[in-house]
Parts: C-alpha cells; structure tokens; sequence
C-alpha cells in the first residue's frame, strides 16, 4: 500500500514571501505526485537526484574539446540557426537534433556550452523515465534504476557529448513504458503516444529499426508462445507422439491465422504490432536496397558520392513502387484493424516525422532521403565497418565502465529463472537481445554503450527493489546489521590484499602475510559468529547490499573521472578517437585576434585527412577561414593568409615556400585516440592465461581504477604558422 498522498503543506494555505508563481509551482509539483502517487520522502528523494544530475551534466559543460562529430552537429545547427536551412543527410542520423539545437541557439546565443545542452537536458529527462514505470519497477526499484542513470559512467559522459545516442535512450525509454501500459490498459491513448515517440525516434537515429525490431521479436514470441501453449490444452496434448503434436500445432496456428484476417477481437500485443508496423512501413522500404547487385546499372543504393544510400536511374522506380506499396499495405492492414484509431496514430506519427525530415518544409526533398536514403545508407555502409571492434568489443567495454548494471543484470536471470512475471522476462530478453544486435552491427563505437547501459541499469534496477523490498529495509538497515556491514568490507580488505601480495608494489614479508591471513581468519570467525543460528535473509540482503553500495561508489568514481578528469583525453575507452584540447586552446586565441583596423585574420586550415572538423565550428565567426587541401599542389591562397594551419604530413611540402614570411610552424596534436592494440589482440587462451598470471592483475587493476597505460597516446598532428608581420607576438605560444 502507499503512503498517504501529498497534501497541501501550510506554505500553501498561508501568505509566503515566495509568491503566487512559486506556489502555483508547488501546487502543479504536488499534482504531478498525486498522480504518480508519490509520496514527500519519494519527491524530495528525486528532486534532490535532478539537482545533483543537473549540476553533474552542467557544470563545465563547454570546457572539453569538441570532438569531431560533435563539431559537425554543432556546425550544421549553427548554419540553420544563422538561416542557412538544413539538408537531411544520414550520415548525420536524424534532422531533429539540429533543429532542436538551433532554437536552443537561438534563446540562450551560440557557445560550446550551448552546443551541448540539449544532450544535457536529456540526460536529466532520463532520469525522470524510471517514472513512466513506476507500477512495473515497484516504488523502490523506480527509484534505484533513476539513480543508476544519473551516475552511469556512460550515460553521463555521453549526456555531456553532442550525439543524438542519449535522446534516442529517451525515446525508447518511452517507446517501452507505453508499450507495457497499452498491454495493460488496452487504452488508445498509449498507441497514439507510441506513434509520437516513433515519429521523434525516426526522426532522430537510425538504430530505431534496431529498437522496432526488438519489440517486434519480444511480442511475435509471446503471441506464438500463448497460441501454442493454448493449442496444446484446447487438444489435449501432453503425452501425445512428438510428431503427431507438431501438426497439430502448425494445424492450430494456421487456423489462429486464418481467424485474425479479419482483424478483429485480436490480443493487445497484435494490436500494438499493427500500428507500430503500418505507420512506419514505408520507412522500412530501402532495405530491399540490400539485394542490389554489384555492378550493375539498377542502383538502390548509391555506395559513393554526395548521396550515399540514395537510388538512381531505374533505382528511382523501383524506389517509388516499393514505397507505395509499403503505405499501400500499411493503409488497408491498418483502417481494417481500426479505421479511426489507425488513422490518428498516422496523422501523429507523419506530422511531425514530415516536419523535421523537412525542416518544416524548408527541405521538401528530406521526406525521400528519410523514407528511403536513411536506412538505404546504413544499408551499404555496414560493409565499412567503421571503428572495425573485435566482437567482443562491447563486452569488455562494458565490463569496464558499467559493471554494477552487468553484474547485478547476470543475477537477475537466476533469481527470475522460476519466477512469472512477465515484466521481468522482458527485461531480460531486452538486455539480451539489445547487446547482441549491437554486436552483430558491423559498426561498434562508444558512443553506443548508451544503448546496450540502458535496459541493463533497467533490469539492474528491478531486481534490486524486488529483492530488497521496500518494507524489508527497516528490518535490516539498522545498528544491529552494522557489523555484518563492517564484516563484509574487512573480508573484501583481506581479499583484497592476499591476492596482490608482494606483486603490488609493496615488498611483501612474512610477518605481513601472516596479519593478512590473520585478519582474514578473524573476519570468517566474525561472520560464523552473527549467523551462527541460521544464515538469515535477512543477514544475505546485509551483504549484498553492502557489495552492491561498493560497486556503486566505484562507477560513481568511474564516471566522474571518465568525464571530468579525462573528458577528451583518450586514456578512456569511452573517449576513443578525440579532438585534442590544443586545438580549443590555439582557436581562442586565433579567434582574438584584431589585424589593423580591427579585421579579423585571414585562415587557411589543410583539410587533409578531415582535418576541416572540427575548425569549422572554432573558427565559425571568421568569415575569411577556408579549408583547401594542401599536399603535391599548393592552393595560390596560401601565402595570402595571416595563419596557416597544415596537417603534418604536409610539413614538408610547405616548410620551403613559407619560411620567410612565417617562419617555422608550432607543432599541436590535432586528434589523438586510445591505444587499440592494448585490447585488439585477445583471445580466449591468453585470457585464460591471465587468470594464473598475477602480474596481468596488476596491469588490469592498475588500468581499472587509476587509467594507468603501459602505451604512449598516438596522435595525428598539425603545424600552426602566423604571419610575422602582424602575429609575431604568437611565436611564443606553446601547446602541450
């Protein structure tokens, strides 16, 4: 049972010095609980986590060094901000972030700080998702999975980032929680929210057919499972040859088939289906792209030049055919199901899908490319594996950074094994079925832990309110429960210590071995002592908690340094390949430059190896900033320009022409990336090994918990030159 609502406390009944605004705040606040039937403890518990993951995904948000597909989705929001309209490109995902950035451009000006806030601002609304399932999660498991995604390592870090991965962890959040209302209200009103939630999906990543795909398997398993399990009791199956029973079973589904083409009296979980598939049918029509022929002239998707995934020639056709037939079919399965809810989930899904795919109709060709060109060009580009990850790349990555949530996630099968609750199986097949697409997917990045973190710290989060229980925690958070606390992290202690004897820096002897040994003795003894009537529940749910509160205050530290410490510095696998903090530094100054008569300098960047980016967004507000690509011809502009900045393998090329007016360049790192060989090599035999090999815990353990690499950071560089007429005072400068 819940506690007592909320009721008006006595700053709303009498007169306050916070006026009528802020008390009608305080009344909708109050309102919002009543709904959710929160309670006061619950309300201040999550406002207190909003603030905190406020301050965390805020503070310094503009500091770190844009990386090179932040300053794309920065620039490009930029340009329609500044009125210079926008192009849906895929290789971009969706067009709604930039939309979204450009009005958050428009009300707060254009920073690096800016350029990030809308990330931030989902990473807060996340939190708030757990809400949505608060009758699924229990009151407590709510609050726990909010508190995993305010402090996930990989959710924060990519909360602060200016990638569209954290609003797609919304959408999808909200994709789930109306699923599971629908299925237990059966009300339209969730099936007209799932249509809006698909419409900004769409809109924003492409890895929503990953999330379609996934609902749709989890749901065809349930209708086949219910349907045969209900045809083996309709005939009286069990015991019955094994054969005999398999017809009789593809029997009955057939006739089950055959009953719902008509499309009527069907299961919730068909009725979700229909409008989840027909709405967004069309969307689905290039992947037929895959069965184009290589070499030949009918192009379904281009694999080169300015419109990769589009088709041409005789493609275009066969395009429009495919499309309408798609909304052709999607149309009559959907109005025969139910003609008016159909057709108000579609006017909500493709309203707002045609208004960003067109930058409310500024683009009309975006309605093509995001019909066809969005998967058409993830279509052919699984063929350049881009980051190239061993398989289990995301394994250990995972393990690395969000090991709470795997951890807690592996017991959670155990302890649902023989339970039934549906809810909780799904989260499984969530977890399960998300990590593996992900690996199967040519394409693995960081970026995309966000994706795989999200339905682990779900699951993570239901299992341990189901096992605490809320009305269980008085009886073991007390003073008499503080020793097997104190217990368990001395036994950890112990542990700890015995396994890196003498191989962790500190010369071991015997006398330490023996205390060691001693105190673990002691703390075995101490244990036997407290449960020596029985070992307790009550006493197990102590030392669970106990190790699951240390592994929190470790990602709690992970993400913290992973963020704040090392936020573009590539000791992180979560950082990979990043803008180095050079480049902010020498774009400050370039940027404050004044020429006589208060121009601005003129700047010539090498675009060398995509060198353009992230300059483009630095040096947005000099107008005379160009991006030729030097090399065995040099553009005639070079030697007009007051700063040149030239990739390093062009060093050579120019050093000769533009040693009198410029003397000799400043080396800075322009990108630099995590040490992949540290990882790429593994195998299932030296992992094994490692296991029996105490210095390899060591190297591990270092790595672990202090970033300590044993492998300089490569980097890809650049040489800055000023003109000595006017920026000799810049010679000095030096970049680290």
């Amino acid at each position: 049972m819940y506690k007592t609502l909320i009721t008006e406390t006595n700053i709303l009944k009498t007169k306050s010095p916070i006026g009528p605004y802020s008390k009608g705040f305080l009344n909708l606040i109050i309102e919002i609980s009543r709904f959710l039937k929160v309670n006061r403890i619950e309300v201040t518990a999550y406002v207190a986590l909003l603030i905190v993951a406020g301050i965390m995904r805020f503070w310094n948000l503009g500091s770190r060094a844009l990386h090179h597909d932040e300053s794309l989705h920065a620039y490009f929001s930029w340009q329609l901000f500044a009125g210079n309209g926008y192009l849906h490109n895929p290789m971009m995902h969706g067009p709604l972030q930039f939309e979204l950035n450009a009005a958050l451009f428009y009300i707060f000006g254009v920073t690096d700080f800016t350029s990030r806030s809308l990330y931030a601002l989902f990473g807060i609304l996340l939190i708030l998702c757990p809400l949505l399932l608060r009758d699924k999660l229990g009151r407590l498991g709510c609050f726990i999975t909010a508190l995993l995604l305010a402090f996930s390592p990989a959710l924060l870090y990519f909360s602060r980032f200016a990638r569209n991965d954290i609003l797609m962890a919304v959408w999808t959040f909200a994709l789930i929680a109306f699923l599971w209302r629908y299925l237990e209200s059966g009300k339209n009103r969730y099936l007209y929210a799932t249509a809006f939630a698909l419409a900004l999906s769409f809109s924003s990543k492409e890895s929503t057919y990953f999330t379609v795909g996934i609902l749709s398997i989890y749901l065809g398993f349930v209708l086949i499972f219910r349907n045969v399990h209900l045809i083996y009791k309709q005939n009286n199956l069990y015991g019955v040859p094994i054969l005999n029973a398999i017809l009789k079973v593809i029997a009955g589904l057939y006739k089950k088939l055959i009953e719902i083409r008509s499309l009527q009296n069907i299961s919730r979980e068909t009725s979700f289906l229909i409008v989840m598939w027909t709405i967004s049918l069309p969307l689905w029509s290039g992947f037929i792209s895959i069965f184009q022929v290589a070499g030949s002239n009918l192009v379904l998707a281009s694999e080169s030049g300015p419109n990769i995934g589009s088709p041409t020639g005789g493609g275009l056709v066969i395009a429009g055919v495919v499309i309408g037939i798609c909304f052709f079919v999607g149309c009559v399965i959907g109005l025969r199901w139910n003609w008016r809810a159909w057709l108000i989930s579609a006017l909500i899904f493709y309203i707002p899908w045609i208004l960003f795919h067109t930058t409310f109709f500024d683009n009309l060709n975006g309605v093509g490319s995001g019909l066809w060109q969005s998967l058409g060009y993830w279509v052919v580009q699984q063929g350049e594996s881009r980051g190239n990850q061993p398989a289990y790349y995301y394994l250990l990555i995972t393990a690395l950074y969000e090991f709470l949530p795997l951890l807690v996630s592996l017991t959670a099968v155990i302890y649902y094994f023989k339970k039934k609750e549906a809810f909780a199986k799904f989260l499984i097949f969530w977890s399960l079925a998300t990590f593996l697409m992900y690996t199967i997917a040519s394409e693995k990045m960081p970026w995309l832990l966000v994706h795989i973190t999200m339905p682990l710290i779900v699951l993570s989060g239901k299992v341990l309110g189901d096992y605490i229980k809320t009305q269980t925690v008085s009886k073991y958070v007390n003073v008499k429960n503080i020793p097997l606390a104190l217990l368990t992290l001395a036994f950890l202690f112990f542990a700890w210590r015995l396994a890196f004897f003498g191989i962790d820096g500190n010369a071991g002897n015997l006398w330490m071995l023996v205390l060691l040994l001693s105190g673990l003795v002691l703390v075995l003894l101490g244990f036997g002592f407290l449960l020596r009537v029985d070992f307790y529940k009550s006493s197990l749910k102590v030392v669970v908690l106990t190790i699951v509160l240390i592994l929190f205050g470790l990602t709690v530290r992970t993400g913290v340094i992973a963020t704040y410490k090392n936020g573009d510095i590539p000791v992180e696998m979560l950082v990979y390949t990043q803008t180095s903090p050079d480049v902010p530094s020498l774009a400050s100054h370039i940027s404050t430059l004044e020429l006589t008569g208060g121009s601005k300098p003129t700047v010539d960047v090498d675009s060398t190896s995509g060198f353009q980016w992230p300059w483009a967004w630095y040096l947005r507000d000099i107008a005379l900033a160009g991006y030729p690509q030097y090399g065995q011809h040099l553009p005639s502009s070079m030697m007009e320009q007051e700063v040149l900045i030239i990739h390093s393998q062009n060093k050579l090329a120019v050093q000769e022409p533009v040693k009198e007016k410029y003397g000799e360049g400043i080396r800075f790192r322009h990108r630099w990336w995590f040490p992949e060989q540290t990882y790429r090599d593994l195998s299932l035999k030296k992992i094994i090994q490692s296991i029996f090999d105490r210095s390899a815990w060591v190297r591990s353990m270092d790595y672990f918990l202090y970033r300590d690499l044993n492998h300089n950071l490569s980097s890809e560089d650049a040489y800055v030159y000023f003109d000595d007429s006017e920026m000799r005072k810049f010679r000095s400068l030096e970049l680290e």
